[in-house]
């Protein structure tokens, strides 16, 4: 769908259905429509924040590397088991590089 190499001016705006699944000790989270995109958090507020963090990353190393962008899947046909949720979790990655650029000088 979408390639951008960092020095892309759009704006790299997402938002990506995840899958909250209720632990023993906390929350385990996956997005399904992005291979290898998941986390985990202590309590549900940790849980989002890290979701948050992972989306971008992984949205980031993507266009980095120039490889295409899945389409998000659609919330409603997003299906889950027991003890889970599903939430949009949204993500803005020219956001996340100039914060994380700035941390590294």
């Amino acid at each position: 769908m979408a390639k951008c190499k960092h020095k892309c001016k759009r704006t790299r705006k997402y938002i990506y259905p995840a899958i909250f699944t209720k632990e023993e000790n906390g929350y385990s989270v996956r997005f399904p429509d992005l291979e290898g995109c998941f986390t985990q958090g202590k309590d549900l507020q940790d849980a989002c924040e890290m979701a948050e963090d992972v989306l971008c990353l992984t949205l980031y190393r993507m266009e980095e590397d120039g490889e295409e962008i899945p389409k998000p899947g659609e919330i409603k046909k997003t299906t889950c088991g027991e003890n889970e949720f599903v939430s949009l979790i949204r993500c803005d990655t020219i956001e996340y590089r100039e914060y994380y650029d700035a941390s590294a000088v």
